[in-house]
């Protein structure tokens, strides 16, 4: 059976979910019984298993719920997968944002209307779960010697074996983090306050692109109305960037978030073995060769390699896509200087196989009207 990912929560509007069938009611009792900040909880019904990550903020409730037909047996990795699903939209802005006091609160009043972002966070989740023989089974005969009303809570930090031989026996477990655990994920709020310096030399960065005039939060709002128009996705990029792509480091990694110079760059993220490790931001020197202005993505070992790469150019071009050892291997480069961008495979960070697209002026808006 494929898995079955549901998104829930306490909307303004009372308790959501999506997609909406008769689960409903499943995560009423979720969020009834969770006594935690943040809490996996796994329910039983016949041979189907709901694992519902059910997280507190402000008094309200965020879930994700994974429906499997078999057990799922590392329950860490399944924590780490809802906590990136959950950093991701906070980055993103579509689901969850940040007040004006950096407090966490709901960006949508349905998750339908949502639904094409839900789709792509679900597919990463999917994706992630990796349903093999070595991270699951097969759902045993139920033990009918304890009600299925019964509920047990284990912590995390018990074996995989304990928390297997309780979702083995047991209907409804609760798993929970400790204190340390879940400020780890938490504290980022602090980190924000420490880096209001860095934020405020990037608005200045920002409005030497031609947006000084515009304010932030209208930016991002034209930015997503027209993301197919090539010049407010490049828009779209430097505003997530500030807000968004900074945040979610510290979400991630906020204890190992560190301010460390290279040879090539002034690094912030995470490090091992004082190396660049994991999701970072890379600022390059005014003299760069290459012309490089800011690398955002994730290292390993010191090497650039994520799927998600974003690298800008001091000319105002830049790089989307899936960086390998330090190179471009397909994605978009757009190029300021025309307007024209290509989409497709990279050899030696040099486009290769693809089509490049010329961008036009459609129209223009002055005072909120369209104007051709």
């Amino acid at each position: 059976m494929k898995p079955i990912v549901y998104f829930f929560g306490s909307l303004p509007g009372g308790l959501c979910a999506y997609p909406q069938d008769h689960t409903k009611l499943i995560f009423e009792d979720f969020i009834k019984r969770s006594k935690n900040a943040l809490q996996i909880v796994v329910h039983r019904m016949d041979n189907l298993l709901y694992y519902g990550y059910v997280r507190k903020f402000n008094g309200n409730y965020f879930g994700i719920c994974v429906c499997l037909d078999r057990i799922y047996n590392d329950i860490g990795l399944l924590f780490n997968i809802f906590d990136n699903i959950f950093a991701q939209t906070l980055q993103q802005g579509d689901i969850l944002k940040f007040s004006s006091e950096k407090r966490i609160e709901w960006a949508l009043k349905t998750f339908a209307s949502e639904n094409v972002a839900i789709n792509e966070y679900t597919r990463k989740i999917i994706e992630r779960l990796n349903l093999s023989d070595c991270n699951s089974i097969e759902v045993p005969p139920a033990d009918f010697s304890i009600s299925i009303n019964d509920c047990i809570e284990i912590s995390l930090e018990s074996s995989k074996e304990e928390i297997l031989n309780v979702t083995k026996r047991y209907s409804n477990i609760y798993i929970v983090k400790t204190n340390d655990e879940i400020e780890r994920i938490t504290g980022f709020t602090r980190l924000i306050e420490g880096k209001e310096k860095e934020i405020s030399r990037l608005k200045q960065e920002v409005s030497s692109q031609k947006i000084k005039n515009l304010e932030l939060s209208s930016q991002l709002i034209k930015a997503k109305a027209l993301q197919k128009n090539m010049v407010w996705v490049s828009v779209l990029s430097i505003i997530t960037f500030i807000f968004g792509t900074i945040l979610w480091n510290k979400v991630l990694f906020p204890s190992e978030v560190t301010h460390y110079k290279t040879k090539d760059f002034i690094y912030y993220g995470p490090l091992k073995d004082k190396k660049p490790h994991g999701i970072g931001v890379a600022f390059y020197p005014q003299d760069d060769v290459d012309g490089r202005k800011f690398y955002i993505g994730n290292f390993e070992n010191g090497i650039r390699q994520d799927s998600t790469a974003m690298l800008y150019y001091r000319e105002g071009d830049y790089f989307y896509g899936k960086m390998k050892d330090d190179k471009w291997e397909n994605g978009l480069l757009y190029k300021c200087s025309d307007g024209t961008y290509f989409r497709g495979s990279f050899q030696e960070n040099i486009p290769y196989n693809g089509v490049w697209y010329d961008h036009v002026k459609r129209y223009k808006s002055v005072e909120g009207e369209i104007v051709y």
